[in-house]
């Protein structure tokens, strides 16, 4: 996602004037709204020093269920996850990446550095949605199911466990994600506390969804509200930024696609917040289109590619594409998911499948847990406010809920970074 954001941001998309404090870089996250904070993330002046000299390990497992992959897909194996361990004996913390990602986003690696600093060795996991762990380790490689989600997740944390070198001592287990992976790592826990596998001694969510279907379906509107013409707009959109670009380019400001080249065209621009929003919209049915490319190919499911048809390895993609990116996060409920769960003896209706993936189907473990803990954004774009005070009211003093930082965008910020440390720290 984050890729996307700093490459259409960088296009001078960033464009009602948004208000930016001027703060010290030790002080509060500078940008007071949620959606250009989603979009910036965090400037070089705010973020945490951590460890750069890690030696990460980039590890591919065998497969966990047994699969053909479509030649269409195979750029998507082999099954991989990320980690760096302590040369001594150390907890593990499995990090549970966000919607689409893979265990090597720029995300785990910072989560790793933040854990790795306080001595835990981490391996980081890619998210359900992403297509190498539908080859590799569902099940059901239809996502979205938060029980066979969290199944899958579990069985693939234990085949890292068993993955480790002889040499590698864990003294314990501990939890966090982000995101979608987020709200995954509450149900996990959950089901670790009756499993019994890990027993973790922390579990953090960093800015959960609550109800995932609702959270998607915000995404949804950002796109259809702020984007002239839909999916159909982006070719003009795209255009309409490189005017931006050439300005940003003519300023002679170096052109490097960061959070720092978007935070000073924030500063500088006088960025329109309908275009923030399309932004964001467009990232996350990114992330859509790929899952649903993914999840038809390999169910052969008839919605986006015929079932008829053989895709070659080199075949072009373009009309898949186009059908990809108009399939909404509520027609892949209805067209993908649903159907899925409904076909080959299976009775599962849409409206279980929606309150499954919701943390108030869990809030009594939630309330009841003192070693579970939540970090968000007041003005997190994914979030309602009743869903912000379901989280305050059932994490207690567990919850950390800035006023400020949008969708993920503090993350790596010296506030929140330290938070997270103290968090885990024993």
């Amino acid at each position: 996602m984050r890729s996307l954001l700093r490459a259409l941001g960088a296009l001078g998309l960033l464009a009602t004037a948004l208000v930016v404090s001027a703060q010290p870089a030790s002080g509060t996250y500078p940008i007071e709204d949620g959606l250009a904070a989603t979009v910036i993330g965090t400037p070089a002046d705010y973020k945490a020093d951590l460890p750069e000299d890690l030696d990460f390990d980039v590890r591919s497992l065998e497969p966990l269920v047994e699969r053909d992959t479509p030649p269409t897909l195979r750029y998507a194996r082999p099954l991989q996850y990320l980690r760096v361990t302590q040369d001594e004996p150390a907890p593990l913390a499995f990090v549970i990446a966000g919607t689409g990602a893979s265990a090597l986003s720029s995300k785990c690696v910072m989560l790793s550095r933040a854990l790795y600093d306080i001595g835990y060795s981490v391996a980081c996991l890619p998210s359900p949605t992403s297509v190498t762990f539908m080859l590799g380790a569902a099940e059901h490689p239809v996502p979205g199911r938060m029980r066979t989600d969290v199944a899958d997740l579990y069985r693939l944390m234990g085949a890292v466990r068993d993955d480790l070198d002889e040499q590698t001592q864990v003294t314990g287990y501990a939890l966090t994600g982000w995101s979608l992976g987020a709200t995954q790592a509450a149900f996990i826990a959950r089901h670790d506390a009756r499993a019994g596998t890990f027993g973790f001694s922390k579990v953090l969510l960093l800015n959960p969804a609550v109800n995932i279907w609702a959270s998607v379906q915000r995404m949804d509107a950002l796109l259809a509200e702020n984007l002239d013409g839909g999916i159909d707009g982006i070719p003009a959109f795209v255009a309409r930024g490189l005017g931006g670009l050439k300005q940003l380019y003519a300023s002679g400001d170096p052109l490097r696609f960061n959070e720092d080249f978007l935070y000073r065209a924030y500063t500088s621009q006088s960025p329109d917040r309908a275009d923030i929003a399309a932004i964001i919209g467009l990232a996350f049915r990114l992330s859509l289109a790929n899952m649903a490319f993914g999840a038809d190919v390999i169910t052969r499911a008839d919605v986006i590619v015929p079932r008829d048809v053989e895709l070659g390895p080199y075949d072009s993609l373009d009309p898949y594409i186009q059908r990809s990116f108009k399939t909404s996060f509520a027609a892949y409920i209805d067209r993908l998911l649903v159907p899925y769960w409904n076909r080959d003896g299976r009775h599962v209706p849409r409206e279980r499948l929606i309150a499954e993936a919701d943390l108030r189907a869990i809030r009594e473990f939630i309330v009841d847990n003192p070693d579970i803990g939540v970090f968000t954004s007041a003005d997190d774009p994914i979030l309602s406010d009743d869903e912000i005070d379901f989280l305050r009211d059932s994490f207690g003093e567990r919850a950390r809920i800035r006023a400020r930082g949008g969708h993920m965008g503090n993350l790596s910020s010296q506030n929140t970074v330290r938070a997270l440390q103290d968090f885990f720290s024993p």
